[in-house]
């Protein structure tokens, strides 16, 4: 049944409606289409932050974070005509170094330690004083790294960097436990050294095991964050490396062959520093590498005409350099007959050395020659007798007395052609918290450590040798 002509085409509604009706319908068509476009204007002043009446001196807050641009480059950087604006912007840093407590003087007159701990140990500065007016509480100086965010444990593992010409090397064993105060150290030292001071930082472990158990000791007890920068060896692989061209005993008194199998191994560093697992130091490790910097520099500037200092030293030591005495334990006679005499015979304390290339490639020399001697006495005594550089940094030492374990008289006798000869003081100190055994530096540490929540206790910086037992973790 087909539909009528109405029923199937239907006049429009319009057709069918009131006069008044219609016009209530354009009224409401008009009031709509204001509504969109003030809606249109309103989404408009949002998203561009401005206004000509109400928001005109409000900023605009954009939904994603804004990194701000580095400033521009002064004139003598860059022609300001060639910025590209295009360039990537600069990340926001993800590390914040610890700070100091406070600023303010740390000594008395008379040499005392102001540390602001009663009825603790009286110490007295007994060489130089800290060139770094500040001061320390332990929870100041290893806050940031008891629970550091993901990124900032990336920074860690990523640190070692193609561009980088400088070392430096934590010596480990794997006799070390790597306690929570040993973890937030080693931290401190990465990221100071590392991610601050821009050196190659690698864990040189140790371990009488096969290589296969040696990485999977690393794997059960170094935290992960430390497992990228972390190499092992045996004593098999120094003997290995050396292949009987010099006498060996054992690590312990020849570990001056890490450094140079190291070096040897990595073309790309021009310096190392080696670091024992028993130092630590009061404040932040960049500024100690460029104090040493910065020393050693102005010493440059002021060498004398018959000498020759090259741009780094070829040894840096944190002990005065000295003539052993004739029946010190670890002289040999193939070492003496080496080097032609006693007379030619250097050494200093060795917890920590700076090696320039040039000096490891002497060592090689004469271990091919089938030279080698107990390492406190190798390296500083190669230096010597090959016009090389020793530079003998002077950082503060602390004692319950107010003399030190010892004097060191830098004579020019005893210093090579090239060493610096401008020294701070004619005899610089040693021992105390700096020496070969730990009745001072232990408890110097010790009561830093255990003052942890007195918020009065300061320490002056310090650079502490040994830390053992308790502490030595």
């Amino acid at each position: 049944m087909h539909m009528s002509l109405p029923e199937k085409f239907p006049l429009p509604v319009t057709a069918r409606r009131s006069p008044i009706r219609r016009l209530r319908n354009i009224v409401t068509a008009i009031a709509g289409t204001l509504f969109i476009l003030v809606f249109l204007l309103a989404v408009r002043i949002y998203r561009t932050g401005t206004s000509d009446v109400i928001v005109a001196d409000l900023p605009a807050f954009p939904t994603t974070p804004v990194i701000p641009k580095p400033p521009p480059p002064s004139p003598s950087q860059k022609n300001p005509e060639t910025t590209n604006e295009d360039e990537p912007l600069t990340p926001p840093a993800i590390f914040n170094p610890p700070k100091p407590n406070t600023e303010r003087p740390m000594l008395r007159d008379d040499g005392v330690i102001l540390t602001g701990v009663k009825n603790s140990t009286i110490w007295h500065s007994v060489g130089r004083h800290p060139a770094r007016k500040e001061c320390w509480s332990y929870i100041s100086r290893f806050e940031p790294y008891v629970s550091p965010p993901q990124e900032v444990l990336d920074l860690i593992s990523n640190n070692n960097k193609p561009t980088n010409n400088r070392a430096l090397i934590l010596r480990l064993s794997t006799g070390q436990p790597w306690k929570k105060e040993f973890t937030h150290h080693a931290r401190a030292l990465v990221l100071e050294a590392g991610h601050l001071a821009n050196y190659d930082v690698h864990f040189l472990l140790h371990g009488n095991k096969p290589p296969a158990e040696l990485r999977k000791w690393v794997q059960r007890h170094v935290p992960k964050e430390f497992r990228k920068i972390t190499q092992v060896f045996s004593t098999e692989d120094i003997k290995s490396w050396l292949n009987g061209t010099a006498a060996f005993k054992n690590i312990m008194e020849h570990n001056h062959l890490v450094i140079q199998k190291f070096m040897t191994e990595h073309k790309q560093y021009d310096f190392v520093y080696s670091v024992e697992s028993d130092l630590r130091q009061i404040g932040r490790w960049d500024n100690l590498l460029s104090d040493i910097d910065e020393e050693y520099k102005s010493h440059r500037e002021r060498q004398e005409p018959d000498q020759d200092m090259p741009e780094i030293p070829d040894l840096v030591t944190f002990e005065g350099l000295r003539r052993p005495v004739h029946d010190w334990l670890w002289i040999t006679y193939e070492c003496v007959e080496g080097f032609g005499g006693h007379k030619n015979l250097r050494t200093s304390l060795g917890p920590m050395w700076g090696w320039s290339r040039r000096l490891i490639e002497k060592m090689n020399e004469y271990n091919a020659k089938g030279v080698n001697c107990f390492y406190e006495l190798f390296s500083p005594t190669v230096a010597y007798n090959n016009n090389l550089t020793t530079f003998f940094y002077q950082h503060p030492l602390y004692c319950p007395r107010k003399s030190a374990s010892g004097r060191s008289s830098l004579t020019l006798e005893d210093l090579g052609k090239n060493d610096p000869r401008t020294m701070q003081y004619e005899k610089p100190a040693r021992g105390c918290t700096y020496f070969f055994v730990n009745p001072h530096s232990q408890p110097f540490w010790e009561e830093w450590y255990r003052a942890a929540k007195n918020p009065d206790a300061c320490w002056p910086p310090a650079l502490i040798h040994p830390i053992k037992g308790d502490f030595f973790n």
